[in-house]
C-alpha cells in the first residue's frame, strides 16, 4: 500500500515487534499506545478510513466511528464463535464494511449477524525467501529421506501436531523413507517431547527464522490443525509447491482442494493422515503436477492480490 502511494498510520500497542519490523516503511507514520480501545480509537484522529484487524481494535474502530466520525472497516480472522456481546454487535454493525478471510469466517459471521455479508479478503503468502544452499543442508541431514514438514505454533489445542507425531509412530515401520520435521515453539512443546520418545523418524526443529529455507526442503507439508479460520502456513506452503495434507476444518478447504493440490482428512485422525501422505509421496507423476497446480495457484494469494482487494474496500468509503 506504501508503495501504491497510501499515506498510512499504524497504530501499535506499546512495545510490540511491529514497531520495529515496521520502522523502514515510507510514508507509514507508526504510533506506540496503551492497549486500551478509546486510546487506539482517539489515536485514529485525522485518518480518511479506519482498519481493525483483531477482536479488540473492532472497540477502537467503533470509538473512531461514534467519537470522531471516521469510518471503520474490520477483519475478522477467526472461525471460532465469540460470545454474544452487545458493544460487539454494534460494531459489527456500524463497520462500513467487514472482510472476512475465508468462506467459513463469513459464514459465522452471516449466523451471528444475519443482516451482514462479509467480503472473503484472503490473507497472503509471506514471500519468504530460500537459501538453495541451506536447503540442500537440511536435506543432507536425512540422505535418502522424503521430507514432510510443519509449521506453526506448538498448540495441539489449535494446530493438532500431536496427530503427526501419531502419524510417525504409525509410519515408523510402514514407510521408513520418510522423515517428519516440524518447524515452531510453543506451549505444548514438553508434551510433544514426550509423546515422540524415542522415535527417530520425527524431529522437533524449534523455532527457525530461515521457513523459506526449510519449505523448500520440504517434499510435502501437513498441516492437521482442529480448528482454523484459514491456515496462511498452507499458502506459504503452497508458494513454495507443496502438495499439502491439511484437515478438513474452517477456511482449508478453500485453499486445499481435495484431490486436486492436496488432500483433506478428519482433524485428529492419524491413519487418514499416514494413507493420504503414502498416496501422494508414491505417485512421482502427480506429485510433479501437484507441486505444477500449487505453483500456479499460490499466485490467486499474492500480497498485491490482497493489496487489490482491501485497496477497492478503502475507495469506496
Amino acid at each position: 500500500m506504501a508503495e501504491r502511494g497510501w499515506r498510512q498510520r499504524l497504530i501499535v500497542r506499546k512495545g510490540h515487534e511491529l514497531l520495529d519490523r515496521c520502522a523502514d516503511i515510507e510514508g507509514l507514520e507508526l504510533v506506540a499506545a496503551s492497549s486500551n480501545p478509546l486510546a487506539v480509537g482517539l489515536a485514529i484522529r485525522g485518518s480518511r478510513i479506519a482498519h481493525a484487524h483483531d477482536a479488540r481494535t473492532v472497540y477502537s474502530g467503533l470509538f473512531a466511528k461514534l467519537l470522531l466520525g471516521i469510518p471503520f472497516i474490520l477483519t475478522r480472522r477467526v472461525v471460532a464463535p465469540q460470545k454474544p456481546s452487545w458493544i460487539r454487535a454494534l460494531a459489527y454493525r456500524k463497520a462500513a464494511n467487514v472482510a472476512a478471510v475465508s468462506s467459513a469466517v463469513a459464514e459465522r459471521v452471516h449466523e451471528r449477524y444475519p443482516d451482514i455479508n462479509a467480503e472473503i479478503v484472503v490473507d497472503a503468502w509471506a514471500a519468504f525467501e530460500s537459501d538453495a544452499d541451506e536447503a540442500a543442508r537440511i536435506r543432507s541431514r536425512y540422505p535418502g529421506k522424503m521430507l514432510i514438514g510443519n509449521v506453526g505454533a506448538l498448540d495441539d489445542s489449535h494446530k493438532g501436531q500431536s496427530t503427526i507425531i501419531e502419524a510417525a509412530h504409525i509410519a515408523a515401520e510402514r514407510h521408513p523413507d520418510w522423515q517428519f520435521l516440524i518447524c515452531g515453539s510453543g506451549k505444548d512443546e514438553q508434551r510433544y517431547r514426550e509423546q515422540i520418545g524415542d522415535l527417530k523418524n520425527i524431529e522437533l526443529e524449534g523455532w527457525v527464522d530461515n521457513v523459506g529455507d526449510y519449505l523448500a526442503a520440504f517434499d510435502l507439508f501437513v498441516y492437521p490443525s482442529r480448528h482454523e479460520a484459514l491456515g496462511s502456513a498452507i499458502l506459504d506452503a503452497m508458494q513454495f509447491g507443496l502438495p499439502v495434507v491439511a484437515s478438513n476444518v474452517g477456511g482449508i478447504p478453500d485453499v486445499v482442494r481435495d484431490g486436486e493440490n492436496g488432500c483433506l482428512i478428519a482433524p485428529g485422525n492419524a491413519g487418514e493422515l499416514v494413507s493420504a501422505v503414502a498416496g501422494i509421496l508414491g505417485s512421482p507423476d502427480e506429485l510433479t503436477q501437484i507441486r505444477r497446480r500449487n505453483i500456479e495457484r499460490a499466485a490467486d494469494f499474492s500480497v498485491a492480490k490482497m493489496a487489490d482487494a482491501y485497496e477497492i474496500i478503502y475507495r469506496l468509503r
